[in-house]
């Protein structure tokens, strides 16, 4: 009997990754199924694939129970190279993916981390000790420079700095998720540990709010704080917000006026041709990339996460994505805004129109029917809508016009930098001079 398999999250199969590089303990604990922890426990085996299907390791359970963690077993074990060893080196600059050698780094400074090296880092390394920088590649717990700048940066800063120092400088990066605790620092430890080098912690870090901050275009950065290879990274994944992409998420009930103002919106955004700009409508999107879902709860809660997915992509590359679904659930819409802020921005925009006027509208008669009850989890009716708290714009159609609340929205774009001041000349410049 071949052992059972399972697809990894993303941490884990950095996690896996990571243990497979020996730098690190190869335990590895993670969560699976009751029923693929039975089979798993019963082989003695369990491989692991990555998000394409492709076995990435082998957990070996041989002398391990599973322990039942709700609905779920929670399995531990060493992990190997999967059968056949076929995982392969996988994302750009492969040539800096193999693990460092221990005995060609015993006694030099190291640098770890996902973000670009700050100077106070760089700072607090010693001038007669070799310096490795070691980019970690994983999902992050905070949003940052995407791994193959931060490479680019470490790469730049190390040919600089190797002119100035009597032992050499280099980079390679090693799988690992970040986590955002403690976690992180013991992570760093027994990299360096393993390697016999000296991890390098500055007496202060750069400041990561002032940063941001700043790339908001609120002060300026530091001088010493950043070296000019690793701000590239930084305004490169944060881009001056005229520039940046942006997610423009509606929310609210069937019938609240959300289509209405975000078409309102989107040619209001084509006919200045000063951003691009994508709709991503909730009828429409039900058609072309989620046809087959259905309305139950997981069906929609798939709907608007491709929705979110499409739309994040689409700010990524410096678009702006209108996206108009019901989502009703807080969850969703925070996994959907995380997905969109790794790279871009995100703005909620509520409708908040009442229930009873989305009622009275009725166009596509689907409130009726829910009523009627042949519309099982129907949104407000047999189906919770979880109103959010964190809305950047609320709006209610049943006391303002759509035109006026698509200007309100069009204002916020403005007013945060996405789009540029009114042109001179336009209806909305010569209604509001009058």
């Amino acid at each position: 009997m071949d052992a059972p398999t399972y697809v990894a999250d993303p941490v884990v199969i950095a996690e896996a990754r990571l243990r497979l590089t020996n730098l690190v303990s190869t335990r590895l604990s993670l969560t699976v199924p009751a029923d693929v922890a039975s089979a798993a426990c019963r082989h003695g085996w369990l491989i692991l694939h990555d998000d394409e299907g492709a076995p990435l390791a082998a957990l070996d359970l041989r002398g391990n129970a599973p322990r039942v963690a709700g609905r779920g077993a929670r399995l531990v074990g060493d992990v190997v190279p999967p059968p056949a060893d076929t995982a392969q080196i996988t994302g750009p600059f492969p040539d800096l993916r193999r693990t460092p050698e221990p005995r060609m780094w015993a006694g030099a400074d190291v640098i770890i981390g996902h973000d670009p090296p700050d100077m106070p880092t760089l700072a607090a390394t010693s001038s007669d000790a070799a310096v490795l920088i070691v980019v970690l590649d994983g999902p992050r717990s905070r949003p940052g420079p995407p791994t193959v700048d931060v490479i680019r940066a470490a790469r730049s800063l190390a040919s600089r700095l190797a002119g100035h120092r009597a032992r050499g400088v280099d980079v390679c990066v090693v799988p690992a998720p970040e986590y955002g605790d403690e976690r992180d620092a013991d992570l760093a430890h027994e990299i360096a540990a393993t390697l016999g080098a000296r991890l390098v912690i500055p007496v202060r870090t750069a400041d990561r709010r002032r940063l941001m901050a700043a790339l908001d275009g609120h002060g300026d950065v530091p001088a010493d704080a950043w070296p000019t290879e690793s701000m590239t990274a930084w305004r490169a994944w944060r881009p001056h917000r005229e520039r940046r992409g942006v997610v423009v998420f509606f929310t609210g009930l069937s019938g609240s006026g959300k289509s209405t103002i975000a078409r309102s919106v989107v040619a209001t955004i084509e006919e200045e041709g000063a951003r691009r700009v994508t709709s991503l409508d909730g009828d429409v999107v039900r058609r072309m990339l989620s046809s087959g879902l259905g309305f139950s709860r997981e069906d929609r809660d798939l709907n608007v996460v491709r929705i979110g997915y499409v739309a994040a992509q689409i700010a990524r590359h410096g678009g702006i994505a209108v996206c108009t679904p019901i989502a009703p659930f807080a969850a969703t819409r925070a996994q959907v805004r995380a997905m969109a802020e790794e790279q871009a921005d995100f703005l909620l925009v509520h409708v908040a129109t009442p229930l009873a006027e989305c009622e009275g509208r009725d166009r596509k008669g689907l409130y009726a029917r829910a009523r009627a009850g042949e519309l099982p989890d129907f949104t407000g009716i047999s189906s919770p809508y979880q109103e959010p708290d964190d809305a950047d714009l609320t709006l209610d159609t049943a006391v303002t016009t759509p035109e006026a609340a698509a200007a309100d929205v069009v204002e916020l774009l403005r007013s945060g930098g996405w789009l540029p001041p009114a042109p001179e000349g336009t209806l909305g410049d010569v209604i509001q001079r009058a």
